[in-house]
């Protein structure tokens, strides 16, 4: 597929207007590219609300039927937000705008948190398995392979109607270089399958749609494995089962990244009677659910929390009062986040301040939003959904500075 560059153009007559690509009272052109990237953001935003509210509530106490209910809404939710993020990442593939990240993971969470992240139909198991041999912590682009990965197994589900599924990952080296080996198969026993496709009837005619779904993911498979540099295909016939095998390069860290908060670290974050954590954190976010959200998940830390909706509220606050840390949402209206944190740094400058501990919030995890926040002078990212544990690591290894 191509995409092409797309202007608004107005007649001056007012008789009409049309869309086209002239050149002529052009007001503004985007490519396909910069259009899903702006309506991602407007899409993950909503999306990263309703997920962050559906999971506080899902810690609470509930009836079963309300858990159930609730935790369906959450898998929808998340299977939208893949979809988001799969149609961005074609497009600046195609238009060669993606770039490849190459960070520090730990392997067994990487793998836990996509056993999260699965949205499989009711009775279907799927098992994962790491090799002893692999490493806990390997560098590569984590983000990407997970979206391989999840989409090459809803893939696998959907056209198969399986009951069970192994994934397995094991390292192999060649010519030096190091790469991941996942092998995805169907585990079942032929008297399992059998009672399984009495259980859901003829699994041969798939629906229209779900077509179209397979089709978007296929192409997310195939398009972000050779971006990776990796390999996909069919590695032959079991007895009971087809195994697909995708092989992806990862390199080995030269050091251990330490992400806990240790002791002595740990004493540096000022305390209040009783033990809690005295931290007063600036928030500046101007979707009204991320805010109350982010402001919730803070609360719970005993953290105190000035919450606001722009970068000019931003200011005026730290005009009145000091604070230990600033959430910054990177586009708002009025001021956004990255014009606000480049106004505080030169009035920290100007002034002789200490340097305000500044953490942007962005709508994707991608390189480029990091490589900006840093470049504006924010400290770190957390990208949208917010995930509380990472937040918590995140603020925590910022005050420890």
């Amino acid at each position: 597929m191509n995409f092409y560059e797309y202007s608004l153009k107005f007649d001056d007559s007012g008789e009409n207007g049309d869309l086209g690509c002239g050149q002529k009272d052009s007001v503004s052109c985007f490519s396909v590219d910069e259009w899903l990237s702006l309506l991602g953001h407007e899409l993950r935003t909503p999306l990263a609300g309703t997920l962050g509210m559906l999971e506080l509530v899902l810690t609470g106490e509930l009836a079963a039927e309300q858990r159930n209910a609730l935790e369906l809404a959450n898998a929808s939710a998340r299977t939208m937000l893949r979809l988001v993020e799969d149609l961005h990442d074609l497009a600046r593939l195609e238009t060669g705008r993606a770039q490849l990240q190459q960070d520090p993971f730990e392997v067994r969470s990487w793998v836990q948190n996509l056993t999260a992240e699965l949205n499989v139909t009711e009775g279907v198991r799927v098992l994962f398995m790491v090799d002893a041999r692999v490493p806990e912590l390997l560098v590569g682009d984590s983000g990407r392979m997970s979206h391989v990965l999840l989409n090459l197994i809803e893939i696998y589900l959907k056209r198969g109607g399986v009951a069970c599924l192994k994934v397995g990952l094991a390292m192999d080296t060649l010519d030096g270089a190091h790469f991941l080996r996942i092998d995805v198969g169907d585990v079942c026993g032929e008297e399992m399958r059998v009672a399984l496709l009495r259980a859901c009837g003829n699994l041969s005619r798939v629906p229209l749609a779900a077509l179209r779904q397979v089709g978007v993911k296929q192409a997310v498979v195939r398009n972000l494995t050779a971006f990776l540099g990796g390999a996909l295909w069919p590695a032959g016939q079991q007895a009971d089962a087809e195994i697909r095998s995708l092989v992806l390069p990862v390199a080995l860290p030269t050091e251990y990244a330490v992400t806990s908060i240790e002791p002595q670290v740990a004493e540096k974050i000022p305390k209040m009677e009783g033990g809690r954590s005295a931290v007063s954190i600036l928030l500046v976010e101007d979707d009204d659910a991320i805010r109350k959200l982010v402001e919730l998940l803070l609360q719970q830390r005993s953290w105190q929390v000035t919450a606001v909706a722009d970068g000019v509220q931003a200011l005026e606050s730290l005009q009145s009062r000091q604070f230990d840390l600033a959430l910054m949402d990177i586009r708002m209206p009025r001021l956004d986040g990255l014009e606000t944190t480049r106004r505080i740094r030169r009035r920290e400058r100007i002034l002789g301040l200490p340097p305000l501990p500044i953490v942007g919030m962005t709508a994707h995890a991608a390189q480029q939003d990091r490589a900006m926040c840093l470049e504006a002078g924010m400290n770190d990212h957390v990208s949208k959904p917010i995930a509380s544990a990472h937040l918590y690591a995140i603020i925590e290894k910022c005050l420890a500075c």
